[in-house]
């Protein structure tokens, strides 16, 4: 099979897909915005051809450059990047090649049109709109009640989301989102709650691999507060029947959306309104936490995706063994790291439950709250009790300090 996947090298995680394409026999061909020559030399190994293509978010552009390689026809088109989804969904339809439709990548990146479809299909989400002037905005937190949730209709995590428990707040996220008639945001109904996610591998036939994660806590107060260091655990208690209401919505939004031989990240809200829906993006979570499945469920993860997307059966099942976990430990302002504390004392209780770290060295420069979990100092653990991974996490979080200046 000939494979075209957009955006190869713009993570190393990425790699770890494509190289599960090649594993499986398939010829793999590539676009991206670097030139050949600034290929990573994992990335120019995996790759049968390349087109550089400096407008990505173009699909006519994308499209003159994937015609250049498509020698035979591709089988399938590709991509793990959130911001591509549309574009690959667009050459899908171009070219005649099966995988999720632009309608359903549309909805998928849409988080109004989404909530709104989904609605339809009788599954449980936070009320929402589009809202192009402040006056929209302010009719429907008066409707709904403060606080509200004001974001960018196709945005990435919790980048550029605000909380507006007043109409003065509300004034403030606006003038900074700016919507316009061109440009409309997303506003929202907060849901008060614990929030974590929920991440599929689809076939033909719908969900063959399921996986459930936890935050603590919520993305949108992490991302806020520097103090926090934020976790992310995936538990191996998916099986249990407190799962099962999750695990039954997670099958009906990806029935009511028809993804079929794609990834699936859905994230959700539990509270004192039940569950609720909150998005779901038609490719894998971010953040490397697919290497996590592989860690916790000693799975090859990216080998049974690349199974799934080509149509073939899977070779595995998921151990559920281990929960594993990341937790960040930010910095106590930005500039360059001076050092850590408490570092020798939590790696003596956590050293032997750690899989994968990042401890910058001093004179690193800091990076901003906003630029993910995997920056500055960083922990992935695993092991088999869910509990006492959190009480590591948490353990780390309170011992591990990192000064800056």
């Amino acid at each position: 099979m000939h494979v075209l996947f957009l955006a190869p090298d713009t993570h190393v995680y990425n790699h770890g897909f494509v190289g599960a394409l090649k594993d499986l026999g398939a010829k793999v061909s590539a676009i991206g915005m670097t030139g050949r020559g600034q290929l990573s030399a994992t990335a120019a190994r995996l790759l049968d051809g390349y087109r550089h293509c400096d407008r990505m978010m173009e699909p006519d552009a994308v499209l003159r450059a994937a015609r250049e390689l498509a020698a035979p026809a591709f089988d399938r088109i590709e991509t793990i990047d959130e911001p591509l989804v549309d574009v690959a969904a667009t050459l899908r339809g171009t070219l005649g090649v099966p995988g999720p439709s632009l309608e359903t990548a549309r909805l998928c990146r849409d988080k109004v049109a989404m909530k709104e479809f989904l609605r339809r299909h009788e599954i449980p989400c936070a009320q929402s709109g589009a809202v192009a002037a402040a006056a929209d905005a302010h009719a429907f937190a008066e409707r709904w009640g403060y606080p509200v949730i004001l974001k960018p209709l196709a945005g990435f995590g919790s980048l550029r989301t605000f909380r507006c428990g007043t109409a003065g707040e509300l004034d403030d996220a606006l003038r900074q989102l700016k919507p316009s008639a061109g440009k409309p945001v997303a506003i929202e109904e907060f849901i008060e709650g614990h929030e974590g996610f929920f991440d599929s591998m689809c076939d033909s036939d719908g969900v063959r691999h399921e996986f459930a994660a936890h935050y603590y806590p919520g993305c949108l107060e992490a991302t806020q507060q520097r103090w926090i260091s934020p976790q992310i655990a995936v538990t191996n208690r998916i099986g249990e029947r407190g799962y099962d209401e999750l695990r039954a919505m997670n099958a009906r939004v990806i029935a009511a959306l028809g993804i079929r031989n794609a990834a699936t990240h859905m994230e959700w809200f539990f509270g004192p309104k039940g569950l609720k829906f909150s998005e779901i993006g038609a490719r894998p979570a971010g953040e490397k936490i697919w290497d996590m499945y592989r860690v916790a469920n000693e799975f090859d993860v990216y080998r049974e995706w690349a199974l799934a997307i080509l149509g073939r059966p899977g070779e595995q099942q998921p151990s559920r063994r281990y929960a594993a976990g990341s937790i960040q430990i930010r910095p106590d302002r930005d500039g360059r790291i001076v050092g850590h504390r408490g570092l020798e004392a939590a790696l003596q209780r956590c050293g032997e439950f750690i899989y994968e770290q990042s401890v910058p060295a001093p004179g690193t420069p800091t990076k901003a709250l906003d630029k993910g979990w995997l920056v500055n100092t960083w922990f992935r653990l695993r092991h088999p009790d869910y509990d006492t991974l959190r009480e590591l996490m948490t353990f780390l979080g309170e011992t591990v300090k990192v000064e800056a200046r």
